[in-house]
């Protein structure tokens, strides 16, 4: 008996087509075939982890933090059952470096409402009086339309609104390039805001950021190709997507892998993959069409790249250290944050021997720190040994003249192809999930969320375009469908 359903492709593994594949699997509805494809061996797309040959154990290839108010990625890490292998701070707490070394702790307590961020702003201590007065005052400038500020930058929206020099260098633009991958002079002041109306000035008061226990591909890949072949999805990686074959204003077929697939009369495709890849799908003579203008706009990546360190004997470090006026923007103690208990450091023996009260400002024990660099552009090109030493010696930075800790090994990862660049102006490239031919949806980082690229906005667009796709299919009449040409039996299959 010949199958009749319709075939759902998504194009692309990554967060935002894993999303796409969870959502039109659920079942109800009418049914339907979900096939996922994917180029790489693996799905997880940018979330990716590799298993290191210096320790034997799987490490992921960059930090990721998560933010409780990301709704849509806890969703699908409650569907996927690894919910539970994030981890919160609560109060939210993390130490700031500035350029002349000063290490200053901010802490703001979650359950207080706005008053938490009030309290813990004030009592921060890396920034003058003035400064953490006019931070307060941002709140009450941002817009209801985020589309309103679209044209400014982050750093010019920052200074019409009263932000002091020291405020947006020390700290506004650490929060900017981290949240968004680019500097503040560089990317939408519309996603500024829409960052701080979810993170510190939610209504409900200041989110805080988490991070995940285990590697990034227990947390997502493992677990989502498990449970989409429990629904029945059928999982092609390494089938790569390279040619759309358009016919009266659908897709009638597609290269996948060395397979030509030709496109029943009710078949869709989810396109959930990087801008940067979207334009080559096409054919010549469509290449002037709007959405694949507005795409190659969205075309340009923004690096990031980050030095894995392993010291031969224990150093001490926090958590989580940011570094403002720095070109390493972070370092994370890798052990602590994926529970590697180790034995305490003698303090004769640590790198830093401080610690302070609060149960999230402790310095701890690790011989593995990762340091990460957002927006780094200019480190593409630095050899590894440059990258080391600059790594080093921004952990050295949190104790002066205590940096005699050997290093036994490192790992330099660069991912050229992080994220797109979204500069002033992004909002009218980004397109809606529903395009200008019937059977095509667009999902992914370049999808029209409102967020910069980040895991929540991937699964946010995943989540929607598919929404819109089960509409779309469960309104369809009989003489709507008959209405479709009929590919299969035109073109043969």
């Amino acid at each position: 008996m010949a199958d009749d359903r319709p075939v759902l492709y998504v194009v692309g593994g990554g967060l935002s087509g894993i999303a796409c594949a969870e959502f039109l699997s659920r079942g109800g509805g009418r049914p339907r075939k979900v096939v996922l494809l994917e180029a790489r061996p693996r799905l997880g797309g940018r979330t990716s982890s590799y298993r290191e040959s210096h320790d034997g154990l799987t490490h992921d290839t960059g930090q990721h933090l998560f933010m409780d108010g990301y709704v849509s990625t806890r969703a699908l890490l409650r569907t996927l059952g690894t919910e539970d292998q994030l981890s919160f701070l609560d109060p939210l707490s993390l130490y700031l470096m500035d350029r002349k070394g000063k290490l200053s702790f901010l802490e703001l307590p979650l359950h207080n409402g706005q008053m938490g961020l009030l309290s813990g702003i004030m009592k921060f201590p890396g920034l003058s009086l003035l400064s953490r007065l006019s931070m307060l005052r941002i709140g009450r400038a941002l817009p209801d339309r985020e589309s309103a500020v679209d044209h400014l930058d982050a750093r010019t929206f920052l200074r019409n609104n009263g932000q002091t020099a020291e405020a947006i260098d020390k700290f506004w633009e650490l929060l900017i390039v981290s949240a968004t991958n680019l500097p503040s002079d560089r990317v939408s002041a519309a996603l500024l805001v829409t960052v701080l109306k979810e993170s510190l000035f939610s209504a409900s008061g200041p989110k805080t950021l988490g991070y995940n226990t285990v590697p990034l591909a227990s947390l997502i890949a493992e677990p989502a190709v498990r449970l989409l072949s429990k629904r029945g999805v059928d999982i092609r990686c390494q089938t790569p997507v390279s040619r759309l074959k358009i016919e009266r204003n659908r897709i009638s077929g597609m290269m996948a892998g060395k397979e030509t697939v030709d496109m029943g009369p009710e078949d869709h495709v989810i396109m959930a993959v990087p801008p940067w890849s979207f334009e080559d799908l096409f054919p010549m003579e469509r290449i002037n069409d709007p959405l694949i203008q507005n795409v190659e706009r969205l075309s340009r990546p923004s690096p990031i790249v980050s030095i894995h360190l392993w010291f031969r004997d224990p150093v001490a470090a926090p958590m989580i250290t940011g570094f403002s006026e720095s070109r390493m923007h972070w370092v994370f103690n890798r052990d602590l944050m994926m529970g590697r208990a180790l034995p305490a450091v003698p303090r004769d023996r640590t790198l830093v021997d401080f610690s302070y009260s609060s149960p999230n400002s402790e310095f701890y024990p690790a011989r593995m720190l990762s340091c990460v660099s957002s927006g780094a552009e200019e480190l593409l090109e630095e050899g590894d040994d440059t990258l080391v030493e600059m790594a080093v010696s921004t952990v050295q930075r949190l104790a002066p003249g205590r940096s005699n800790k050997k290093l036994s090994f490192a790992r330099v990862i660069r991912e050229r192809y992080a994220t797109p660049v979204f500069p002033p102006g992004q909002g009218v490239w980004r397109p809606q999930p529903q395009t200008f031919l019937s059977n095509l949806w667009v999902a992914g980082d370049m999808g029209d969320t409102g967020l910069p690229a980040t895991m929540e906005a991937a699964v946010r667009s995943g989540f929607r375009a598919a929404s819109e796709l089960e509409i779309r299919l469960e309104r369809r009449t009989p003489e709507e469908r008959m209405s479709v040409p009929r590919s299969r039996e035109e073109g043969g299959r």
